[in-house]
């Protein structure tokens, strides 16, 4: 059963509270910071109004005139990783601002990110661990096809609302994963003549409580761990029942111009997470969260080797049709090389991995979106030139790696 996050997770002296709360902040606490800018007050009604799209999702038409001024911030020019944040009474506290652009069309990026048979994770595999639509536009129904198509028929905004389900890949800060269900809204127009796309976020409930993950290696090998268990990958704060409270995010993808594949990227983010009602979230740790989105989605999207999406759409398919036996055989050779190459490491987590894998029945508790979850993660890992051999059947018959995708 799940807690509240109100709940205290063992009875106990206020002590023993302010204790807990100490540790808590001496391991989060906010490290020092490059100079942040404010972000100006044009732009609050705008990112309002996103805001209140998401939360509405009888929306089916755009107001241009509030968005203009968003659109003219994203395309300004700004000294490279300048932050951004704000802490305006009119917008969610802290509101994290980072921005990136990509070598790629507008349309490139929809095929890949929004393929209706693409995990919808495939571009933030350090960041989400998988994610699903679980309905569209009200009803059960898988996501639209050829969204990239509408981009030459702008004379309308097209308007998507639907219910995504999300885990997160482990945090950077406390190791925790967490997974919950989204309101996902989806946009695109023509703003100031350029064609945009904005996908938008709202954490609809309580997330499931936090459970031990574990990052091996450099964070950019996307090799992780998730144990199953409660708790936070920290000494002194293991038994600590997490959650994420509340989040929104918007991402603004901006064609530069229609002749140029190049696609400028706004990212807005702000998130509640932490323990006994308390949020202990700090805007370093949400724009180090956004960095780390930004940058594989960058390598991903301009890596050389990077198949055409119906390359990666087959095998993806290939991996529903595998039965339950041969997805949890392929997860265990996966964790098993994983043990091979970082057992001797100090964060491997050894008695874990002696008691679930080894002894245990870890893989038959996973569910089949986890389990799938993890051979897709190294079918990417192994067509990018960063795998194990694990997929490298799924992997064969890249003969043009880029295909006619434009």
């Amino acid at each position: 059963m799940t807690h509240s996050p109100g709940d205290n997770p063992r009875p106990g002296r206020p002590s023993l509270l302010l204790a807990v709360i100490g540790l808590w902040l001496m391991v989060f606490g906010t490290p020092l910071e490059a100079a942040e800018r404010p972000l100006p007050d044009t732009i609050q009604p705008g990112v309002t109004y996103l805001q209140q799209v998401v939360d509405n999702a009888g929306a089916t038409t755009i107001d241009h005139r509030k968005l203009a001024p968003l659109v003219d911030f994203i395309m300004q020019d700004k000294a490279a990783g300048e932050p951004y944040f704000s802490t305006s009474d009119r917008l969610l506290d802290p509101l994290v601002y980072h921005e990136f652009e990509l070598q790629q069309s507008l349309a490139t990026i929809l095929q890949y990110a929004f393929h209706p048979d693409i995990p919808s994770h495939v571009l933030a595999l350090s960041s989400i661990r998988f994610s699903y639509w679980k309905e569209v536009d009200g009803r059960p129904q898988p996501f639209p096809d050829a969204i990239a198509k509408r981009l030459t028929d702008l004379d309308a905004p097209l308007v998507i609302h639907g219910i995504e389900h999300e885990e997160i890949a482990p945090d950077l800060f406390s190791g925790a994963y967490y997974s919950y269900d989204l309101s996902r809204t989806l946009i695109m127009c023509r703003i100031g003549g350029r064609m945009v796309w904005i996908s938008l976020a709202r954490q609809r409930d309580l997330s499931d409580v936090g459970r031990k993950g574990f990052v091996l290696g450099p964070d950019d090998d996307w090799n992780y761990i998730y144990s199953g268990e409660k708790g936070i990958n920290k000494m002194g704060l293991g038994w600590v029942e997490s959650y994420l409270y509340d989040a929104f995010s918007a991402i603004v993808y901006i064609q530069v111009d229609d002749a140029t594949p190049r696609v400028r990227c706004g990212l807005f983010k702000w998130l509640r997470a932490g323990w006994n009602d308390m949020n202990f979230v700090r805007r370093s740790h949400i724009r180090r969260g956004l960095e780390r989105y930004a940058e594989t989605y960058r390598q991903i999207l301009e890596a050389p080797q990077l198949p055409p999406p119906s390359r990666i759409a087959a095998a993806a398919e290939e991996i529903r049709s595998m039965s339950r036996s041969q997805l949890q055989a392929h997860g265990r050779r996966h964790l098993q090389s994983l043990e091979n190459r970082f057992g001797s490491d100090r964060q491997f987590p050894d008695k874990w991995y002696a008691q679930a894998i080894e002894n245990g029945p870890y893989l038959e508790q996973l569910t089949r979106p986890q389990l799938e979850a993890m051979v897709f993660l190294d079918y990417m890992k192994e067509v990018l030139g960063r795998g194990t051999a694990q997929a490298s059947e799924l992997a064969m018959g890249q003969d043009d790696p880029r295909g006619g995708t434009p």
